[in-house]
Parts: structure tokens; sequence; C-alpha cells
């Protein structure tokens, strides 16, 4: 008998909900595993990764995903995120311990070190925050908006605190959201396949990003590069993360010697976002001067 996938909701500091356990009907179960193996994946991989009982998820991570995951900007200034002055001097210093490895993604790619530096700043504080959400969890969460009758009961408890929950613009951007996760459920399992670990171990943002470069599966899967040379294209590793950064921006269309509207387009490209784009902006400035 196949385990039913439990979805489990937690106390959180947007809004506080007793703990419980919503099950998700054997159909919709069956539903999700027959779209992924329709993807090209194994139904053994796909069967053993829904029925893992480390699988929990919440619907909170649907309320961060629908209602704050775009970035903000600071009080004084609302069109640049707060950004922690001590890491200028930082993104230098990495600049500078990093130098081989930022003057190859150049050289291969033509992103100076102060764009990718900028990125990693702004994603991960240069790789030292590393968000212990399942990656899994946060897609499988986002995927649960496939069942109706799912939805109904995130819209019934969280009504209250977010009535826009129940317009139809928000009805249709979940749908919208729970198909894009689905696909990247898919490249999270091919790169966990691909690294040879263990999918449920893998951890990122609410929004499944991952890494110090915080790029979504498919992203990395498309532009993912092998920055070390040891074989691997591993999102939580440095070297192909700044790797990637570059091959990301160049496809984008990224050049020192182009305009700053070319250069804003290309980081629009990774994150669009007005906010995001003035800050990675004002960081390569900073860190190129």
């Amino acid at each position: 008998m196949r385990r039913v996938v439990r979805y489990f909701l937690f106390t959180s500091l947007l809004v506080a909900v007793s703990t419980s356990a919503w099950p998700l009907g054997k159909t919709w179960v069956a539903h999700i595993e027959d779209r992924l193996v329709e993807k090209g994946l194994e139904r053994s991989l796909v069967q053993s990764v829904l029925d893992d009982p480390r699988l929990i998820l919440s619907p909170q991570i649907i309320i961060n995903n629908l209602f704050f995951s775009s970035p903000a900007g600071s009080k004084e200034q609302p069109l640049v995120m707060k950004i922690d002055p001590q890491y200028i001097e930082k993104g230098r210093e990495f600049i500078r311990e990093n130098k081989d490895m930022l003057s190859s993604v150049e050289k291969k790619y033509g992103t100076s070190p102060g764009v990718v530096t900028a990125i990693l700043i702004v994603e991960s504080k240069l790789g030292t925050i590393k968000p212990r959400q399942s990656t899994f969890a946060a897609y499988t969460s986002l995927v649960a908006l496939l069942d109706p009758e799912y939805f109904r009961q995130v819209q019934e408890v969280y009504a209250k605190k977010f009535p826009a929950i129940k317009d139809e613009t928000t009805f249709s951007k979940a749908r919208k959201k729970a198909d894009w996760a689905l696909d990247e459920l898919y490249h999270l399992l091919k790169i966990a396949t691909d690294l040879q670990t263990d999918p449920l171990d893998m951890t990122g943002s609410f929004a499944g990003a991952m890494g110090p470069a915080q790029f979504i599966p498919s992203s990395f899967m498309r532009f993912g590069v092998d920055g070390d040379g040891d074989g691997k294209r591993d999102p939580f590793n440095m070297a192909d993360a700044a790797a990637s950064i570059g091959s990301y921006l160049k496809s984008a269309g990224w050049k020192e010697n182009v305009s700053e509207q070319q250069k804003r387009q290309a980081i629009w490209s990774y994150n669009h976002s007005r906010v995001y784009v003035n800050t990675i902006i004002m960081l390569y400035e900073k860190l190129s001067g």
C-alpha cells in the first residue's frame, strides 16, 4: 500500500495556526507521479521520493511563493535592497582571494569579477547563507496545488490574513506555480541523479533556489557549468556557481563594454525585479571602482 503524501501546516511568523496533517488523495499522488514519469524519470525513483517519510510539506511555502517572492527595497532606499556596508569590503576581499577563479570566468564568459561577486553577495552573502528548506519539499508543496481540494483548504486557513488568496487572479497564479514547480521537480531529480545524491538532502530557499548563486533547477540544467574541472556541475559548489553565473549572463547579453541599459536587461533576465537589478548594478559599480 502506497503511503498517502502528507502535508503539514506549521505555526509561522506570518500567521499562527495549529499543527495538523492534510492528506493528498492517492489519485493526485498518482497523477503527480505519472506527470514526472512522462517527463522522462524512472517510476521507481519518483515513487521512492514521494513515499519517503522525510517528505514533510508546508502550505506556508505556498503563501510565501504567492505573496512574498519579490525582493524588497529598504526603508531608506525603496528601489534598492538593504545591503550591509561591510559586504562591499567583503566583496573586494572575495575578489582578491578568488582571483584565479573569477579571472577564468571572465575570460570564458566576459563577466567581470565585480558583477559575479555582486550577484553572490545578494544571493547568499558570498556563500555564507545556506537555507535549510528542503528543495524537494518546497517544490512538492507547490505541486500540491494541482489538487483543487488542497488549495481550497489553504484558502480557508489563510483567507483572513491574505484575502487576495480568494481572488481568481491568485487561483490562476497558483495553478501556474504548480505546473512550474512540477517541471522544477523533474530538473531537481535530474540534478540529484547526476550528482549521485539524495534529492531529499538538497536544500535551498522557500522558492526552491539552490547554492551560492541561488539557481532554480531548470536554469542550472540549462546554464550550469563545471567551474573547477572535477567533471561535475554542482549548484552548491562555489566555482561551479560562479562560472554558471557567467554562463547565464553571457547568454542574456552581458558584456562589459555595452550600455548600462543592456547590462540591466541581462540582470533582469536573472531576476525579474527592478529592485534586484538596481541592487546588483549598485554593487557592481562599487566593486569595479
